[in-house]
């Protein structure tokens, strides 16, 4: 185990007993290319944690530790990010979700599999658990990104908080979303000529996720060591550029996968963070499409739930990791109690 890991496995919370020791190694998920995993603790039920934009499976050790005495907790890193190889190609949510699918398999994971996401990590195994059902006995998403999100809310937020204010708010986002990408295009570009990222160059927060207290010192240390280099910087504007929001050509696709039930039984929790309520009426409309939407995701299941959890911000397994942990572990209870899917 790595001099970080050992680090990291100290992460873990008082009164869950001694650390769970992290195992690492390399999955091949096509040739000449491999994936990193990082696991800790065993169990009759596998957890695997996808992470969201510009992130890997370092944010997800604190949690790791306390799912580690219940089931096994692995984390990975996506094509290009923290320790897995870059990839050819764009990195499209299917990219990933096929990426996630070869490396259950290189895994070798037979016990049935619960799949967590965050953000643009939550659409990704949302995707994979509806292409791949084999692979997926449960879900649970936190703050998930959302396919076709005007087009499923567009009507309701207009009645709810009248017509303009929805199309602000829609228009806003529409803006937005084009400036990150060219903001991302700029950074791996300079990234490149430059041989990497200077952390103490003035741009440097346009480029690079914030320092996280709750991850410690030494994991934030190797969080800017890796933001800094060509192949984080041209993976992270990759997945920007051909994510579940740049492809419109892709929303026929998702509104027929994506149906009511769609996922019979398996358990799926959905969390919602909620902070102080805005007297923004555009921020008002964006908070409360997060509502609709993730209702609707949680609806995929005849076994879904939905939970606000208030006072969080969008990182919920770092600002109320006890609240994420109880989520999981209840899913894994679910899992347990149910026959394994079956693998093609």
């Amino acid at each position: 185990m790595s001099a970080l890991s050992l680090a990291l496995a100290a992460l873990a919370p008082s009164g869950t007993g001694a650390p769970a020791p992290f195992t690492e190694r390399k999955l091949e998920v096509a040739q000449g290319r491999s994936l990193f995993l990082r696991c800790a603790g065993e169990g009759p039920v596998t957890v695997l944690f996808d992470s969201g934009g510009s992130d890997w499976s370092i944010v997800w050790t604190a949690l790791q530790q306390r799912i580690a005495g219940r089931a096994r907790a692995c984390a990975y890193d996506r094509a290009g990010l923290g320790r897995s190889d870059p990839a050819p190609g764009p990195r499209t949510p299917f990219a990933i979700a096929s990426d996630l699918h070869a490396m259950i398999d290189g895994a070798g994971f037979r016990q049935p599999v619960v799949l967590v996401g965050h953000s643009l990590g939550g659409f990704h195994v949302k995707l994979a658990a509806a292409l791949f059902p084999q692979d997926v006995a449960g879900l649970v998403l936190l703050d998930p990104s959302e396919e076709r999100s005007w087009e499923r809310t567009r009507g309701p937020l207009g009645a709810k908080h009248g017509v303009a204010n929805a199309a602000r708010a829609e228009l806003a986002d529409r803006s937005f979303f084009p400036a990150l990408v060219e903001k991302y295009r700029g950074c791996a570009e300079r990234a490149k000529a430059a041989g990497g990222l200077d952390p103490a160059a003035p741009d440097w927060r346009r480029c690079a996720d914030p320092d996280r207290p709750a991850l410690g010192d030494e994991a934030n240390a190797e969080r800017r060591r890796i933001h800094s280099t060509p192949t984080y910087q041209a993976a992270q504007y990759s997945e920007i550029a051909w994510c579940v929001y740049a492809d419109p050509s892709a929303d026929g696709v998702y509104a027929r996968l994506f149906r009511p039930g769609m996922l019979g039984n398996k358990p799926v929790a959905v969390l919602t963070h909620q902070e102080e309520q805005s007297d923004d009426p555009v921020d008002r409309v964006n908070a409360e499409q997060g509502l609709l939407l993730h209702r609707e995701t949680a609806a995929l299941s005849r076994r879904g739930t939905h939970r606000l959890v208030t006072g969080s911000g969008h990182y919920i397994q770092l600002d109320q990791p006890e609240v994420a942990a109880r989520a999981i572990l209840a899913v894994v209870e679910k899992v347990g109690r149910q026959p394994a899917p079956p693998r093609n």
